[in-house]
């Protein structure tokens, strides 16, 4: 670990400092980065009724976590186990960092089951699946979903190349496009501030956020 360490900013303590509470100075954000893989869930009427997620952590912040869970009575594993299911339940209040819209309309998000977490290859791996209530039905409603940290502490990206599917049939005119953000020269520079780790800004990730969305033609 560096010799030099500080908090987390009061926005993420919610949501992440129960599983690390410190990571390394830095002047500007991003601190923290997460390799995303997500999917499109349908139900039985073939209307989107969840969105899976897999979330893998950076090298830096799995090393630090991997530390942590060392000391854990349990093990690391029972270690890592509960520190997940800690981070899902404090992402709770935020619609666990994503955002997924019916016609433009935020739509509440549960989680479905529990979260599952491992090590992959010295790094910290997880996955879970959140569930829409009232399911969105593609033949007549615009669906869309970004997934990110609303104060850009943690940036969270799709692999490049990588390309969102269906789990269960849907409509054979529907597809789905990753489309990229695309920051004012203001944002960037308001990303750099040091400022943001004492006054987060919970605005600025939406801005350099990744939008899911559902065509259909």
């Amino acid at each position: 670990m560096p010799a030099k360490m500080r908090n987390f900013p009061r926005y993420i303590i919610g949501a992440v400092c129960l599983i690390m509470g410190w990571v390394s100075v830095s002047s500007a954000h991003p601190h923290m980065w997460v390799d995303l893989k997500s999917q499109i869930i349908l139900d039985d009427n073939d209307k989107v009724s969840a969105i899976y997620q897999e979330w893998l952590f950076d090298d830096f912040f799995s090393a630090a976590m991997l530390e942590e869970a060392a000391l854990h009575p349990d093990g690391v594993e029972s270690a890592i186990k509960q520190k997940v299911a800690e981070l899902m339940e404090n992402l709770k209040p935020y619609n666990y960092f994503t955002l997924a819209k019916r016609d433009g309309v935020t739509l509440p998000l549960i989680q479905l089951g529990g979260a599952v977490a491992e090590i992959r290859e010295n790094r910290v791996w997880m996955r879970f699946t959140v569930s829409i209530e009232s399911p969105v039905d593609l033949a007549a409603q615009a669906f869309s979903y970004a997934i990110f940290d609303p104060t850009y502490y943690i940036e969270m990206y799709h692999a490049e190349g990588e390309t969102i599917s269906f789990q269960g049939n849907a409509p054979d005119n529907c597809g789905t496009e990753i489309l990229q953000p695309n920051p004012s020269a203001d944002a960037i520079a308001l990303s750099r501030s040091s400022s943001l780790d004492a006054n987060p800004d919970n605005t600025i990730g939406r801005l350099f956020a990744e939008t899911i969305r559902v065509t259909c033609t």
